[in-house]
């Protein structure tokens, strides 16, 4: 049975106060809100976490599996933090990423620890696409 947008709300509230953030720090959404923050619909028994702006549809990913969901919601906000992080503490001629990315890792660990070995795949993958390159830094 799939858990409602209420209850689905109340376990994200639950994963930030791991890290250190407030309830409602990520909002859940059951709508679209017209300016691409994602939104939860339920079809055919599984969840749907939509992007949407003025009707255009940019993003679905579907799953029966809460955990997939609250790993897709959160790690869209750890992300931000994460990469914001690295904005007020920039060191230059230095990947940005550097810092943000074992950032995202930690913070997804200690949402919940099976999401630190998915989190270090995605990032490897990025990387595997687009090595870091601290020559690109050097007059930031």
């Amino acid at each position: 049975m799939l858990l409602s947008i209420n209850e689905i709300q109340k376990e994200v509230d639950k994963l930030v106060l791991k890290i250190g953030y407030p309830p409602h720090s990520i909002n859940v959404f059951s709508a679209p809100t017209n300016d691409g923050t994602p939104y939860i619909s339920f079809e055919n028994e599984m969840y749907n976490y939509v992007s949407s702006e003025r009707g255009y549809e940019f993003s679905r990913k579907i799953t029966k599996s809460i955990d997939e969901l609250l790993y897709w919601i959160t790690s869209s906000f750890v992300s931000h933090i994460s990469f914001q992080y690295e904005l007020e503490h920039r060191i230059p001629g230095r990947d940005g990423r550097r810092v943000a990315f074992p950032m995202i890792i930690s913070l997804m660990a200690k949402m919940n620890k099976e999401w630190e070995i998915k989190a270090q795949k995605e990032i490897d993958k990025t990387l595997s696409n687009a090595p870091y390159d601290d020559s690109l830094y050097l007059y930031i």
